[in-house]
């Protein structure tokens, strides 16, 4: 029941990211934004090759930089609202799963480091909205 209660809090999450953030936009921003790091990169490396750090260049990096600041604005202005309902899922998740399956326990054939072989609800929650998070991310296209 934890499971399907997870995969659940997962799908709303995924479904919720889908329908307020473009998503194609925070995958046009994140690709700018590499363009961006490898343009700081080389102009970073070019100011090590000269002298005090000629004007030019380092007009350039503050640029580059200023460039990159906008970018992650527009990201973080995407991702923060979708961000901030989903939240709002996993707490009421939160609230209820413990009222009914505080005692839930899982036996696994092995150990995990840290764990030991046994998982609480927690721990269960943990890795079924990982796994399953990735599955609807990819199946929604939402994989940033």
């Amino acid at each position: 029941m934890i499971v399907l209660i997870t995969i659940s809090v997962s799908l709303i999450q995924t479904l919720i990211q889908k329908k307020l953030m473009d998503v194609d936009l925070v995958k046009a921003l994140k690709a700018e934004m590499k363009k961006t790091n490898k343009e700081m990169k080389i102009v970073s490396k070019e100011m090590k090759n000269t002298k005090d750090g000629e004007a030019p260049k380092t007009e350039k990096l503050n640029k580059l930089m200023s460039k990159s600041v906008g970018i992650q604005k527009k990201m973080m202005g995407q991702t923060m609202k979708p961000m901030m309902i989903s939240s709002l899922v996993v707490l009421v998740a939160f609230y209820i799963i413990p009222m009914f399956f505080s005692n839930a326990v899982l036996n696994l054939p092995f150990s995990i480091p840290f764990v030991g072989n046994q998982l609480g609800w927690l721990g269960i929650f943990i890795i079924t909205s990982v796994i399953s998070g990735l599955i609807f991310r990819k199946a929604f296209d939402v994989g940033m």
